[in-house]
């Protein structure tokens, strides 16, 4: 999975990551069309990065309760053909500020309106994916300024946290 840059901002490499970032299942638990049974475990690239109240300088994957603090740079396990310097260090970048992105995963089902449009304020989902819905968290995440289709399936964001 991925995450594309299109307008760099800061990017965070403090934080430690939990164990769950390493173990966390991205298919089977949700119907989300854009994972398959060919997805990592562990935290994905375009995932949302959170904190959990009492962790110090801890990143966990983005679920109901808590705060989000960016996205995911990269898969925390890494691609088969890489050294995986996530594994190796416990630690991956996170992105905030106000970059320009675009991500190949995102929630395709309990959608608002049933679609992504420009426009719209994108949130954080049960399962730490971007969605258009409030019903995990009311924290805005972005706006979307490229909606997902069949020709080009990205959902492009300018980021808010």
């Amino acid at each position: 999975m991925s995450l594309t840059i299109l307008i760099r901002t800061q990017l965070n490499s403090i934080p430690v990551l939990a164990d769950v970032c390493f173990s966390k299942a991205n298919y089977g638990n949700n119907t989300n069309a854009t994972l398959s049974v060919n997805t990592p475990r562990g935290v994905l690239g375009g995932s949302i990065a959170a904190v959990s109240a009492g962790v110090d300088y801890t990143a966990f994957p983005m679920s109901n309760g808590m705060m989000p603090i960016g996205l995911f740079v990269n898969d925390a396990a890494g691609a088969a053909f890489e050294n995986a310097p996530a594994v190796a260090s416990g630690k991956i970048a996170v992105i905030k500020g106000q970059p320009s992105v675009e991500v190949d995963v995102y929630e395709t089902t309990g959608l608002s309106g049933g679609a992504y449009a420009v426009g719209q304020y994108l949130y954080g989902s049960t399962y730490g994916l971007l969605t258009n819905s409030t019903s995990a968290s009311s924290v805005i995440i972005g706006v979307c300024t490229k909606a997902p289709s069949t020709v080009s399936p990205v959902l492009g964001l300018d980021m808010r946290i």
